[in-house]
């Protein structure tokens, strides 16, 4: 009865649902359990079982990569006595995130995110940003567990498409498996989770971000010098792992806007429900909303005369209305002295894009300051822009077609005779612990939820008036 209710992209009724619709469509009670089992069953029903998804992926990555030629897929199994090989890892990346990457900022953030299904595991993700300030997905990998040996695997495939260079920076949330695994690749590493704070103070927390955004040295150790002598203990916490990686004042390298992994966050909810699906629907799942999101993002509307994204519109316009206050004097040619009202001054060279603030070449956007000395200059502000903001890099990276394996879902069971790899795949030795699975991320240290004000409990007897709401312990 509920095999039809858990077909397609959603995660199908939660339980309570399943206990609603038993008790109004057919007068049955049924504990949350029984639902909660009936749901696992309707799931294996319509998404495929969870074991034999593992047998089924090499023929589906064999579809996936005949379908889109150019994409990266890998099955890595372990042997044990008396079972057989198990699943261990797998890596995709599908041929238009590898084009689309020709054309992204060389910032690359990396997380790792549980899977809730019945075999447990993790889900690696590595992604970018596009100049419209868009999750740009590059490459997926599931494997037994979030450990140092699993992201060196991960990191290794990665390094297929994305070369090993000084040039690349990788954001990450300061898990210890993934310092370690690039420091083995011996690529530049940019982190920046630290953000959140190490203490639960806001005002603290405030002033650790401001520090960690700050574009020059000196706005940089004015605000550590009070973060000392707020807490001291977190200004050493800062000191000790290092100001390059979490300050943009002391990084070497260009990490633009990038200062936390929330671009990874972002796209580990969007796969939020498809992470409790057994591993070939999340596969497909995947590659379905890339397909989904290359079409629509390839319809970008071109507005007369635009030359950078409307991401990137609204920031110059924000910048420019900031600018009319802003007292400009010609230096020499394409450099100007801007002043600000409170009398700082700033220099520009408009030739070389950049600026005293830092945030132009930063940013690779024009500042207030280069916008006010632009103005003056008569010269257009979207053409101090850098190209990867522009509209034709924008459309190159979302040219490539994903197209989608045909029939999937008759895809049968595979035996060790026609296996493409020749090798039958048994599920992972892991297994989900008891309990019902976490739904919501365990916030960082210093990270707060928000919520609404709390609604104040009223009894039925204090609402009809056979209560004195004053001492009815309900009410309190």
């Amino acid at each position: 009865m509920m095999k039809g209710k858990f077909a397609g992209r959603g995660g199908g009724p939660r339980p309570n649902d399943i206990r609603e619709a038993m008790q109004g469509d057919h007068d049955v009670h049924i504990s949350y359990w029984k639902a909660w089992r009936s749901r696992e069953v309707a799931l294996d029903y319509a998404k495929g079982s969870s074991g034999a998804s593992y047998n089924l992926l090499p023929t589906y990555l064999e579809k996936l990569v005949m379908a889109n030629p150019g994409s990266i897929t890998q099955i890595h199994t372990e042997y044990a006595d008396g079972i057989g090989h198990r699943f261990k890892y797998m890596f995709m990346a599908l041929a238009a995130s590898i084009e689309g990457y020709r054309f992204m900022r060389k910032v690359v953030i990396v997380d790792g995110s549980h899977l809730r299904g019945k075999y447990a595991g993790c889900l690696l993700t590595a992604s970018a940003q596009d100049g419209n300030y868009q999750v740009f997905p590059l490459a997926v990998a599931v494997v037994d567990s979030e450990n140092d040996k699993a992201w060196e695997w991960f990191f290794t495939k990665l390094s297929q498409f994305i070369p090993n260079n000084e040039e690349i920076v990788f954001v990450s949330d300061r898990h210890p498996s993934i310092y370690m695994a690039i420091a083995k690749s011996k690529i530049g590493y940019g982190n920046s989770s630290i953000i959140r704070t190490y203490f639960k103070d806001k005002h603290l927390g405030y002033l650790v971000g401001k520090a960690a955004r700050a574009y020059r040295l000196s706005e940089f150790y004015l605000t550590f010098n009070e973060i000392k002598r707020v807490n001291q203990s977190c200004a050493d916490y800062l000191v000790g792992i290092g100001l390059e990686h979490w300050a943009r004042s002391h990084f070497q390298g260009n990490r633009y806007n990038i200062m936390t992994s929330n671009v990874a966050e972002t796209w580990n909810s969007v796969l939020r429900d498809a992470r409790e699906y057994p591993i070939l629907s999340l596969i497909e799942y995947i590659r379905a909303k890339l397909m989904t999101w290359f079409a629509k993002r390839r319809q970008i509307k071109r507005g007369e005369g635009q030359m950078v994204t409307p991401r990137v519109e609204e920031i110059l316009a924000a910048n420019f209305e900031r600018s009319g206050s802003l007292w400009v004097t010609m230096i020499g040619e394409a450099e100007y002295k801007v002043r600000n009202k409170e009398g700082a001054t700033f220099h520009v060279n408009l030739s070389q894009k950049t600026c005293t603030c830092h945030e132009f070449q930063a940013l690779l956007i024009p500042c207030t300051h280069a916008i006010a000395a632009a103005t003056r200059a008569q010269i257009r502000i979207d053409s101090l822009v850098d190209g990867c903001y522009s509209r034709s890099t924008y459309t190159a990276a979302y040219a490539n077609i994903i197209n989608p394996v045909v029939e999937y879902e008759s895809i049968e069971i595979l035996s060790s005779d026609n296996s493409v790899s020749g090798v039958e795949i048994n599920r992972p030795s892991s297994r989900r612990p008891p309990g019902r699975p976490r739904k919501s991320r365990i916030l960082s240290r210093g990270e707060f939820q928000t919520r609404g004000p709390k609604k104040r409990t009223v009894c039925s007897r204090c609402k009809g008036g056979g209560h004195n709401r004053a001492t009815c312990k309900v009410a309190i």
